[in-house]
């Protein structure tokens, strides 16, 4: 029997060389996943990018030798197509938003499990928005002003942003609650603005960060009161 084909290829960009190699060993143990190639600098990581042209890359918000956003900008530069998971300590850091504002596809605490990363990284593969945040964590300072902006929600809006946060693209909360493309979208850039973000990721982060959990199986019963 061949070796098994594997069509995920991942690049791992660390700065703690254990930390990486262990990570390796774990994405490698899946049928599906094969790391590419490891980096423990942002310079190499862009090197690395422009080689290999990974599915995803999985990069740590302290990557030595630059900060996230410009490295993650110098990634999609070198690698267009490739989807960029930030591995972080904390997800309410602003280099999190300067670098999700540079086009993140998604976060992982470095709390998080391995089966969470796992699972994070085929969802960005698949391009669905991924997060998994670290709790429990103190509110951050300016948290009231955040929640002031979850109040101004409408429960439609609530609803799809809980829906967001479990990893529901528009196009599925669109067909579960037969509307429009058009209308749910509306429903997205109407509580972007309400919470004074640009992205669904940064919208998503502010759900995890004030305790909306995932959804989950309960949207496809909330959909009919929605």
């Amino acid at each position: 029997m061949g070796q098994q084909v594997r069509f995920l290829p991942v690049l791992l960009a660390d700065g703690h060389p254990a930390f990486a190699e262990g990570l390796a060993m774990i994405l490698e143990a899946e049928s599906d996943l094969t790391v590419c190639g490891m980096a423990h600098d942002a310079r190499r990581v862009v090197e690395l990018a422009a080689a290999h042209r990974p599915s995803v890359l999985l990069l740590d918000t302290q990557l030595p030798g630059g900060d996230p956003a410009q490295t993650l900008a110098a990634v999609k530069a070198a690698s267009p197509t490739t989807k960029v998971l930030l591995l972080s300590a904390a997800t309410s850091s602003n280099a999190i938003a300067a670098a999700t504002a540079a086009g993140a596809e998604g976060i992982v605490a470095r709390g998080g499990s391995s089966r969470q990363l796992v699972d994070a990284i085929r969802r960005v593969a698949d391009g669905r928005l991924a997060v998994v945040a670290a709790k429990p964590n103190p509110p951050p300072r300016g948290s009231s002003v955040e929640l002031l902006r979850l109040w101004t929600l409408s429960d439609r809006e609530l609803k799809v942003l809980g829906l967001l946060a479990s990893g529901w693209s528009s196009r599925r909360i669109a067909q579960e609650w037969h509307l429009s493309l058009w209308t749910v979208h509306t429903h997205v850039q109407n509580l972007l603005v309400k919470l004074g973000v640009h992205s669904q990721l940064e919208a998503v982060v502010i759900a995890f960060r004030h305790g909306m959990a995932p959804v989950g199986e309960r949207a496809s019963r909330d959909r009919d009161s929605a």
